[in-house]
């Protein structure tokens, strides 16, 4: 089957997710976040970024990865919702929308851009769920400086050892486990 044929398909689809994605989070009230507005925007994500793997637009659903996970802490109401993450979010889907339209019009990604905004979800896991005392810039830094030396490390023992242990409700969430295997084995 030629796949490309579905390809026009997915880019219309995965720009009104993100109209939806943005509608939601423009209207997102952070601390006391609806969990259906959370869901929305949940569905969204996990479309575009099941849609982009499907395709083979792995730097899509790469990117979107971090982001749904972030959602999906918000949605089991592990993290709660503050104004910086609301915004970053909205960053987030003006990245995406880029990327999917550098993609369809087969142009230049702009890799700074997205890696920037990638380390910005990326810290903002890793800080205290919470709502933790520190800043956004400190826990920024926190996770970069902790990604250096796990990196560091990992260089010194020549390899990686990896662990998978998950959850019960693994697929409930979305997840891939043999997608996560795939990437892993990359």
């Amino acid at each position: 089957i030629d796949m490309s044929q579905f390809l026009d398909t997915f880019y219309e689809e995965s720009f009104e997710g993100l109209e939806i994605m943005e509608t939601e989070l423009l209207a997102l009230d952070a601390g006391n976040a609806d969990s259906e507005t959370i869901n929305t925007i949940f569905r969204a994500a996990h479309s575009i970024k099941g849609g982009s793997g499907t395709f083979g637009l792995n730097a899509v659903a790469d990117f979107t990865h971090v982001m749904e996970t972030l959602l999906d802490e918000m949605r089991d109401g592990k993290r709660q919702i503050t104004q910086e993450s609301a915004n970053l979010l909205l960053t987030t889907v003006d990245v995406l929308r880029e990327m999917l339209t550098a993609l369809r019009e087969n142009t230049e990604l702009d890799n700074e851009r997205i890696k920037e905004t990638h380390d910005q979800l990326e810290a903002l896991l890793a800080s205290d769920s919470s709502g933790s005392s520190e800043t956004g810039t400190t826990a920024q830094q926190a996770s970069l400086e902790t990604t250096a030396s796990t990196s560091s490390a990992a260089t010194l023992s020549h390899g990686w050892h990896i662990s998978f242990h998950p959850h019960l409700d693994l697929l409930k969430t979305g997840n891939d486990p043999v997608r996560i295997l795939r990437e892993l084995s990359a």
